[in-house]
C-alpha cells in the first residue's frame, strides 16, 4: 500500500510540473491576481500559520501565496530533531488544494537536498538532519517519504512572473555567472544535470552579490521592473539593494511579506509600503 504521505508530496509534484502558466522554470501570472510573498521559512512554523492564515485563500480566488525555502529548521527543543517536514506538508496540502494559488518555488536548500549535497546551519550539517527528521517522523515509510520529497523538491520552478513586472525567485546568477546557459534554463525543462554546483539551477539560487549595475542589466534583458529575492541573511527581515531589486526573509520573528496588486509599481523607494511584518499579520 502506497504511503499517504508519500502521495502527498508526489500530488504536489505533478501540479507543479503541469501548471499550464508554466513554461521551463517560470510560472507567469495572470491578471488578476493579489500576490503575497514570503521570504525563506526553513521551519519557521508561526510564520507559515500567520501567512497562510492571512491569505485566505478560500475566500480570495485571486490571491496568490509563494512559499520558498520551508525545509531546514533549527533542531526541535524536545526531540532534538528537524521537523520542518510538518511544515513542507502543510504547504504541500494547501497546493493541492488550491493548486493555482499556491506557488512553490526552488531555493538553495531544496536544491541541496535533492542534490544530496550539505549545508552547516544551526552548526551541522541541515541536509542530514533533515534526513534523521524524516525517519524519526515516519519510521516506517521513510524511504518512500523521502523518494517522493525528492520528486517535489525538483518539481519546483525557478521564478514567478507578475503582471505588473516583478520577478520573484530565489536568488539570481552572482554577476560572475550571467552567461547564456544560465538563462536558458528559464525558458526550458529543469533537469538533473542542472542542479551540481555551477550548473544552472545551482547558480539562479545560490547567487550572491548582486550590484545595482548587474540589476539594470538584468531587468533591460529579462524584461522586469523589480525583482523579488530572498536567500541573503539579513536581520531586519527584508534589505532594499537597489531601486530594481529587494531581498525578503520570513523565517524569524522580525520576518516580513511582499504583498501587492496588478498594478502596484514596485520600486526602492515605493517597497516598504507594501511589506508587511509577519508580527502584523
Amino acid at each position: 500500500m502506497a504511503c499517504p504521505v508519500a502521495d502527498i508530496f508526489k500530488q504536489a509534484a505533478e501540479l507543479n510540473l503541469s501548471d499550464p502558466r508554466r513554461q521551463g522554470g517560470v510560472v507567469t501570472l495572470e491578471s488578476p491576481s493579489h500576490v503575497i510573498c514570503s521570504g525563506d521559512i526553513h521551519g519557521y512554523r508561526l510564520a507559515l500559520n500567520k501567512i497562510i492564515s492571512h491569505a485566505n485563500l478560500g475566500a480570495n480566488p485571486n490571491a496568490h501565496v509563494i512559499l520558498q525555502e520551508i525545509l531546514h529548521g533549527p533542531p526541535d527543543e524536545r526531540t532534538g530533531q528537524d521537523r520542518s517536514i510538518e511544515q513542507l506538508m502543510r504547504a504541500a496540502r494547501l497546493k493541492i488544494e488550491f493548486p493555482q494559488q499556491v506557488l512553490l518555488l526552488m531555493g538553495n536548500h531544496d536544491l541541496a537536498q535533492v542534490a544530496g549535497s550539505e549545508i552547516s546551519k544551526y552548526g551541522h550539517g541541515v541536509c542530514k538532519a533533515f534526513i534523521s527528521g524524516v525517519e524519526f517522523a515516519f519510521p516506517n515509510d521513510s524511504e518512500e517519504v523521502l523518494e517522493a520529497l525528492d520528486e517535489y523538491f525538483f518539481s519546483m520552478p525557478l521564478a514567478v512572473r507578475c503582471p505588473n513586472g516583478v520577478l520573484i525567485s530565489h536568488s539570481l546568477p552572482s554577476p560572475n555567472k550571467c552567461d547564456d546557459e544560465t538563462f536558458d534554463i528559464l525558458n526550458r525543462p529543469i533537469t538533473r544535470d542542472d542542479l551540481p554546483r555551477h550548473a544552472p539551477a545551482y547558480n539562479w539560487v545560490w547567487g550572491r552579490r548582486h550590484t545595482e549595475e548587474q540589476l539594470e542589466t538584468l531587468a533591460e534583458k529579462l524584461d522586469v521592473e523589480f525583482f523579488l529575492l530572498a536567500h541573503q541573511h539579513t536581520e531586519a527581515g527584508y534589505d532594499i539593494i537597489s531601486r530594481r531589486g529587494a531581498v525578503v526573509l520570513s523565517d524569524h520573528a522580525n520576518g516580513y511579506v511582499v504583498e501587492f496588486g496588478d498594478h502596484d509599481k514596485l520600486s526602492g523607494d515605493s517597497l516598504k509600503q507594501y511589506m508587511k511584518p509577519l508580527a502584523t499579520l
